[in-house]
């Protein structure tokens, strides 16, 4: 059964959140999403609105109780036994391949499992070893974490996995929950109608996607703006290396969505909104 799922420019605010999705629906290299906030503020609503604007143009969820042979996959030993092949029965990450792997609940996933998907998402690959048979898959897909705060958090080398995270903003504004009120109930009542009223927004959201994609491979990161996300990563007191990358990464995705083949100081500071926010940690007195 398709379920239509709620346009994505449609969602009221939450601006920051858009941009982030942006970032990794244009490079995936920008890393793991991993997205915070309060029950009722849009989460999941936001990242299976994305959906549409992947390479594939679904997404793949990973559910709570997922097994690892589910997730992974598992050696089909009936044919190595049998015909001598090595055989891979297939599991969640082989079809999460160029798309988003969702993870609602992020924070209730057992960690070693989230730990190993977020590693081979990095890695680009995963080894499978089972009964002596060893199997070895190249992956592609873009975590896509979400969580509420007020059920757990993740420990820091996990959140670190994360490229970059958002905060979602409660709303306040009464006019803006009025707006938000009517957009779902008219979604509610007639869910062709209401996004056939958002069509040209999402197909201008698409067209924006797909050139900022085919200008990203000509995006240059020059070496005056390499030192100043350096010394933007240091201010913030950050651990280990990971932040670099994706703050670059990332900041290569905002220059492309901006129309540039270059990246500036403006693209690094906004970058830097969603890559060290989760990673900044007190100076050593």
């Amino acid at each position: 059964m398709n379920i239509p799922h709620y346009p994505l420019t449609a969602v009221v605010g939450q601006e920051h959140a858009k941009r982030a999705l942006a970032a990794v629906l244009v490079n995936p290299r920008a890393g793991a999403l991993l997205i915070s906030g309060t029950s009722g503020t849009a989460k999941s609503v936001l990242v299976r609105a994305a959906a549409p604007f992947t390479v594939t143009g679904r997404m793949a969820e990973l559910p709570l109780g997922a097994s690892e042979d589910m997730i992974f996959g598992t050696i089909d030993m009936e044919a190595a036994l049998q015909q001598g092949e090595r055989r891979l029965r297939h599991g969640l990450l082989h079809r999460a391949r160029n798309t988003f792997l969702y993870m609602d609940e992020v924070n209730l996933l057992r960690e070693d499992i989230l730990s190993t998907v977020l590693k081979c998402a990095e890695d680009r690959f995963f080894r499978l070893e089972r009964d002596g048979l060893s199997f070895t898959e190249e992956v592609s897909y873009t975590p896509v974490g979400t969580m509420d705060p007020a059920e757990g958090t993740l420990r820091p080398t996990l959140l670190d996995a994360f490229g970059l995270f958002v905060s979602m903003e409660d709303v306040t504004d009464p006019a803006q929950r009025g707006e938000i009120a009517a957009r779902v109930l008219a979604f509610e009542r007639d869910p062709a109608a209401f996004r056939a009223s958002y069509a040209a927004q999402e197909e201008e959201f698409a067209a924006a996607i797909c050139r900022a994609r085919e200008l990203l491979p000509r995006v240059a990161v020059p070496s005056a703006i390499l030192h100043f996300a350096a010394a933007c990563v240091l201010r913030a007191h950050c651990v280990g290396n990971h932040a670099e990358i994706y703050l670059i990464e990332a900041a290569r995705a905002l220059a492309a969505l901006a129309g540039r083949a270059f990246v500036m100081p403006v693209d690094v500071e906004e970058a830097a909104e969603f890559v060290l926010v989760h990673r900044m940690s007190r100076p050593k007195e």
